[in-house]
């Protein structure tokens, strides 16, 4: 009889015991599906932001030939023009014509437009992102806008600058090209103001004007071919360099557009 227990109570620890590996192993098992699922979804999202850097690149890259193509066309053909014009008025000037004043009016307006020239070009080239930073190009695409004599700008620098490379800096000179460009379009603003935060391990970039303001949440359920596609853009490309964008506005109280990057 004590044998018979025994041997009960034997059958019931092993059972146990073998209860107890079954449970463990099919844990093991379940956490190691789940860690390589985990793991897939990560390498499958890593391969996505991969691609789509890779498209950006490409986008920048095409993007930047074909600005520099009108930008060189631009100087080599209208700016020659100009000058050209500008050597005959010269001549003009040192005779002794009647209309000499408005030879000179002439002579002074193609001045003008030749530096705008100059200025829109390099504002086109990447290689000039590339060659003098953002600050310097953000500062001389202000100064193109101010010598329309419509708006006042400004730029304020923060924190301890530095490169924050290539690709960033360039995604973040065209947004800002774009953000200004709808500013000078629809925001009946005169002043336009751009800051640069450097933080230690973040960068902040800011587009304010004092213009008439719009309902954001109304311009964000419009369709893509309506004017919120100007903003989905931004965002997307503020997605693709591992950044966000934030648009606060309210009507009569002007914009300001916030890009914000971790490094």
């Amino acid at each position: 009889m004590i044998q018979g227990n025994e041997e009960i109570i034997f059958t019931f620890i092993s059972l146990t015991i073998l209860l107890l590996f079954l449970c463990i192993f099919i844990f093991g098992f379940a956490t190691l599906f789940q860690k390589r699922q985990q793991k897939h979804r990560e390498e499958k999202a890593a391969l996505k932001t991969a691609y789509d850097q890779e498209i950006l690149k490409s986008q920048i890259e095409v993007q930047n030939q074909t600005l520099q193509h009108i930008g060189q066309e631009l100087h080599d053909n209208i700016g020659q023009l100009l000058s050209v014009a500008k050597i005959n008025l010269n001549f003009l000037e040192e005779s002794d014509s009647e209309e000499l004043e408005y030879i000179k009016q002439t002579n002074e307006i193609i001045t003008q437009s030749i530096s705008d020239l100059r200025a829109l070009t390099k504002s086109l080239d990447g290689d000039f992102v590339k060659d003098f930073g953002l600050e310097e190009s953000i500062s001389y695409e202000l100064q193109r806008i101010r010598k329309t004599r419509r708006f006042q700008t400004e730029i304020s620098v923060l924190g301890e600058k530095r490169k924050l490379g290539y690709e960033h800096e360039i995604v973040l000179f065209r947004i800002v090209q774009e953000v200004l460009n709808n500013a000078i379009k629809h925001s009946k603003a005169n002043n336009l103001t751009v800051v640069l935060h450097y933080f230690p391990d973040s960068f902040t970039l800011k587009i304010v004007d004092n213009g008439k303001g719009f309902d954001l949440e109304s311009l964000k359920q419009k369709t893509i071919s309506q004017a919120g596609a100007g903003l989905r853009n931004i965002n997307r490309r503020m997605e693709l360099i591992g950044g966000k964008c934030n648009i606060s506005s309210e009507i009569g109280k002007g914009t300001e557009v916030s890009l914000s990057m971790i490094e």
